[in-house]
């Protein structure tokens, strides 16, 4: 039987590091460990955290734009010619067929809502803005929940839980530990609430391009998934559902890309792009 092809490779003529031995006592261990080229080198961190500078301009251009009475066609029209003017390219525009510049997903579209004129904000809505740029190469992936106006104390906790699951998801993300790690801080969060963490769809790797490994599930247990390492750059991007955690695609939507809650109730989702360090991860989306 031949034995299995290490997916941590050394590099030739240096000496094993501390960071070698961890990922080897692990992958020893039966464990799934990142490949080598997962790891930023300080050149490409610099090049995505100038992205995720950006980025985060632009969502705060959003902000302060964001008005009851506003279609999300204007939302996107602020994307685009912000991060265009500013040297960067909205990294959603033309993926896959996806039509737009920026997800705009509202109250009930779980997340890759479509820009459209006749989608205008109410006073009560609550929206996600999720906004992906790319700048000299390098990607950067965020995004806000926008509550318009005054909205009900059940979608204002909703918006606030759904925050609070990021935070503690980014907080249970430690340097040699799991990525199932962060999913199961997540979820229990949730749970609390009878929230729903949607399961379809998770946060991954980025900063090279677009979707990168690992895919960093939004529940599950602790201790499984890839290893994380210092180096590693990768979103963390919790759905959270008031009712089930079930979603669907629109089939009126030409594109195939809305997502929306099975029983249609509303869902909120906060992100960020953090690198993970020694000490644990870095915000490079603020």
């Amino acid at each position: 039987m031949s034995k299995r092809k290490s997916r941590w490779t050394l590099l030739p003529g240096q000496p094993v590091t501390e960071l070698d031995k961890k990922v080897l006592y692990w992958e020893k261990k039966g464990r799934e460990v990142p490949t080598r080229n997962l790891l930023k080198t300080p050149e490409q961190i610099e090049g995505i955290r100038l992205s995720g500078k950006l980025n985060t301009d632009v969502l705060d251009e959003v902000e302060k734009n964001i008005h009851s009475g506003m279609s999300t066609l204007e939302i996107d029209e602020i994307v685009y010619k912000y991060t265009t003017e500013h040297g960067g390219i909205p990294a959603p525009l033309n993926y896959e067929g996806f039509p737009k510049s920026v997800c705009t997903s509202i109250n009930e579209v779980v997340c890759h809502g479509i820009p459209k004129a006749e989608d205008v904000l109410q006073e009560g809505d609550i929206v996600n803005v999720d906004c992906t740029t790319i700048l000299n190469g390098y990607f950067a992936d965020a995004s806000r929940m926008f509550i318009i106006g005054k909205t009900t104390p059940e979608k204002e906790q909703l918006v606030r839980v759904a925050k609070e699951c990021l935070e503690i998801g980014a907080e249970a993300a430690k340097p040699y530990c799991f990525v199932g790690d962060i999913g199961n801080a997540i979820s229990k969060h949730a749970r609390k609430y009878h929230y729903g963490i949607v399961r379809d769809l998770c946060g991954h790797g980025v900063g090279n391009a677009f979707h990168e490994d690992p895919e960093v599930l939004h529940y599950g247990n602790r201790g499984t998934g890839m290893l994380l390492v210092p180096g590693m750059v990768f979103t963390i991007e919790p759905m959270v559902n008031m009712g089930t955690w079930r979603v669907f695609i629109d089939e009126d939507d030409p594109y195939g890309w809305e997502v929306i809650s099975e029983d249609e109730m509303p869902s909120a989702q906060w992100e960020h792009t953090f690198l993970m360090t020694e000490n644990g991860v870095e915000i490079l989306t603020y």
